[in-house]
């Protein structure tokens, strides 16, 4: 499987695919006023994008869901449905931001989503440009927001190593490295695992920080309430 490099806060490679004049310039508009330094390279096929991936392996794609898949075709949800999905199984730590008016129709690819090692963020074009940012910049960084996703955190389907994660941290006190040796994974693995979990408790970077807490002890605290860890 193929790898993407790792992201760099100080100049991030960004890919946007999107066909449409005025949604394009809105995307770019946010991505130049937030990230002055940006390398952002466009596509407006998802031909034309997965030659761009991989030449050019980006720290970031945003794209639409309907997007054509060749010059002259119809853009259709299923061919973006589809092409996330080959993303995804092609470039397993790939940072995907994904920017539609058909979020709900993600839910098809729910497992392959909560199954992702990169980040992976969804956006409804109805958002802010402060949203739709940090959706951006949290998926350039790793996480995973997919609260746009119908069913997201519902009934706190949390995997049994999300569980374990849980439990070795926050009752045991054990560090990353620690809990990977216990579960037989990569440290990187268990990182996705804390992505996964602040993502179906509705968990980001922003909301810690307003807290005045780390992340993991708001996320702690949160199983906590919620009562999937004593």
């Amino acid at each position: 499987m193929t790898s993407t490099a790792p992201a760099s806060s100080d100049r991030p490679n960004i890919l946007v695919v999107e066909d449409h004049p005025t949604t394009l310039e809105g995307i770019l508009k946010i991505l130049n006023q937030f990230y002055t330094s940006a390398e952002i390279t466009q596509a407006h096929t998802f031909t034309q994008a997965a030659a761009v991936i991989q030449n050019r392996q980006p720290n970031l794609v945003v794209l639409d869901l309907q997007i054509p898949e060749q010059s002259g075709d119809l853009p259709h949800t299923d061919q973006g449905i589809k092409f996330i999905k080959y993303l995804m199984q092609t470039y397993p730590t790939l940072n995907i931001a994904v920017h539609s008016s058909y979020p709900e129709a993600l839910v098809r690819i729910r497992p392959d989503i909560d199954n992702h090692r990169g980040g992976f963020t969804v956006t409804d074009k109805s958002r802010s440009t402060r949203e739709t940012f940090e959706r951006f910049d949290g998926a350039l960084r790793g996480y995973s927001h997919t609260r746009e996703i119908p069913g997201s955190g519902v009934g706190l389907e949390l995997k049994p190593e999300w569980l374990t994660t849980l439990d070795l941290a926050c009752r045991a006190g054990f560090q990353d490295k620690a809990i990977a040796q216990r579960l037989n994974v990569s440290e990187g693995q268990v990182r996705n695992y804390w992505r996964k979990i602040q993502d179906i408790f509705d968990i980001y970077p922003e909301d810690a920080r307003e807290d005045g807490k780390n992340i993991r002890i708001t996320t702690c605290n949160m199983a906590r309430k919620k009562g999937v860890i004593n």
